[in-house]
């Protein structure tokens, strides 16, 4: 018999336009994962790419996109707001940020920061882990 653990959403799933961010906090080895695709590409993130922080609503979750030789990033933001689902799923509305910060050439000019603000249409779900060759009873 395998334990299920079912506290708060084990999967998120947030939908901006042309961008699709699928999230889960960890599974049963504890690892966070993050799945992007959108304008910036298709790029996939695990344990220590994912910078996470929590505070009393919820999670601030960043990835770095893209790094452009050392003179360009690209980064991601999205809030995951802290969920007790009732049921399976719940629907929710969250928000994000796209950032890229361009750094000068030289020591006398600042970096440039330039950032596109998200608004995303999300869905928590509970999930189920399931150890490879275990049983669960139901």
């Amino acid at each position: 018999m395998v334990a299920v653990q079912m506290s708060g959403p084990k999967l998120f799933e947030l939908t901006h336009e042309d961008t699709k961010i699928v999230y889960s906090p960890g599974s049963l080895d504890a690892t966070p994962s993050l799945h992007y695709a959108g304008p910036m590409g298709k790029y996939s993130f695990e344990g220590d790419e994912i910078e996470t922080h929590v505070s009393a609503r919820g999670r601030e979750i960043s990835v770095t996109l893209d790094r452009v030789s050392h003179l360009n990033t690209y980064t991601l933001t999205v809030f995951v707001p802290d969920l007790d689902l009732e049921d399976e799923e719940t629907s929710f509305q969250t928000v994000g940020i796209h950032s890229s910060r361009r750094r000068a050439m030289s020591s006398r000019l600042g970096a440039a920061l330039t950032s596109e603000p998200l608004e995303f249409e999300g869905l928590a779900r509970n999930i189920e882990y399931q150890a490879a060759g275990t049983t669960v009873l139901l």
